[in-house]
């Protein structure tokens, strides 16, 4: 008989049975899958950062507003190649429900500053010389159906315009494209002097800016020159590297990321013991059998190679389900939470570690029947039951 014949029949011998180890084994690589995933949202994303940007913000909160001159304080400093600024909109398009990452930015260098999002240069320029201009996410215009010339209302549930409204109108001039992999291409960017001149109160104040420093710099020297300089005045600041300015937006994540890591290592152990016990007990079902086909040529070798395929098919359609299952969900989840959880990805390398993790786990799975397999005398066996 062909063995992999053998080894699929003998795997449905008891559907429940492997139905339900099957089941376990989804769900422990579902999680596996999903915690790659946000991971990837938590570290890539600071990983690929520019090491010479820096964040300077409040030094009580980012939610309170620094005078709009720090600019120009922090550009005369030594060892400052360049610094811009932004301030948070935040905004919705028609409802509340559909939440957009929109923030007013320094028109003339912000994305000089910020490289990786990647405009068409007509637009970038035509976007300069538009007042009410905004620059789009390539997924968020795919979402809304925007084009360039579009006009598009959007609504502020913190700001205020000079005419008593929430609402601001934009025209859509040019749409942008993501450099780093699996980026945010969801946001929303206008100009900060539209913004400040059409507001009806906080003008020429930032929420916070961007600086980038020379490569050769001391990062912590320049860190202190700024916190330094603003130190006795009304609107104290507080300087980070972009890293640490990520990581700690991202922080509430981190420790479900952990809860995760926790229980997944767990679940991964329990699926060791459930599978092992699945196979040792199989085998024992099957003794007469193994050592009748022992009597009838079969070598031990080729046993073993069967309760280790039975292990390895068991173990990859769950793990098969379980990371489709999980790469369907996320998909969703970066589309319902791109926005605050940028970057969330399964990169290639996580379906090999899949693929690895497969293998052995098969691999220790048949590593007790075998002995079983290895130790049977057909004479006993045969010889006890007759």
């Amino acid at each position: 008989m062909n063995l992999w014949l053998l080894v699929w029949r003998n795997s449905f011998r008891k559907k429940t049975r492997f139905g339900l180890t099957c089941l376990s084994v989804m769900v422990a690589f579902f999680l596996f899958t999903t915690l790659a995933g946000v991971n990837h949202a938590l570290t890539a994303s600071v990983s690929s950062i520019n090491q010479y940007r820096m964040i300077t913000s409040h030094k009580i909160s980012i939610t309170r507003s620094l005078p709009i001159n720090y600019q120009q304080k922090i550009a005369a400093l030594a060892d400052i190649e360049q610094v811009s600024y932004a301030s948070w909109f935040g905004g919705f398009f028609q409802n509340e429900r559909n939440q957009i990452a929109v923030m007013a930015v320094e028109h003339n260098s912000y994305f000089e500053l910020f490289d990786e999002y990647q405009i068409p240069k007509p637009q970038l320029t035509q976007w300069k010389k538009t007042r009410t201009g905004i620059i789009v996410g390539q997924a968020l215009a795919k979402q809304y159906g925007w084009q360039v010339g579009d006009k598009v209302p959007l609504s502020s549930s913190i700001w205020m315009n000079r005419s008593g409204s929430f609402s601001w109108e934009f025209v859509v001039s040019g749409i942008y494209q993501s450099s780093k992999q699996a980026g945010d291409n969801k946001k929303i960017f206008f100009q900060h002097a539209y913004f400040d001149k059409g507001r009806a109160y906080a003008r020429n104040s930032i929420s916070w800016l961007s600086t980038k420093i020379v490569p050769q710099a001391n990062v912590e020297q320049v860190i202190s020159a700024i916190d330094n300089l603003f130190a006795h005045s009304n609107s104290p600041t507080r300087t980070t590297t972009e890293q640490v300015f990520v990581k700690e937006r991202a922080q509430q994540f981190v420790d479900m990321a952990m809860v995760i890591n926790i229980v997944v290592i767990a679940v991964f152990f329990t699926l060791l013991l459930i599978v092992c016990n699945t196979m040792i007990q199989t085998i024992r079902e099957r003794l007469n059998e193994s050592a009748m086909m022992k009597a009838l040529g079969f070598s031990s070798a080729s046993l073993i190679s069967a309760i280790y395929l039975e292990s390895l098919l068991l173990l990859s359609l769950g793990a098969a389900l379980g990371t489709l299952l999980a790469t369907v969900l996320l998909g969703f989840v970066k589309q319902a939470f791109g926005d605050f959880l940028p970057g969330i990805y399964i990169s290639p390398e996580h379906y090999f570690t899949v693929f690895a993790l497969v293998n052995i786990a098969a691999a220790f799975c048949s590593f007790f029947p075998a002995f079983t397999i290895k130790g049977i005398v057909i004479s006993e066996t045969l010889g006890g039951n007759s």
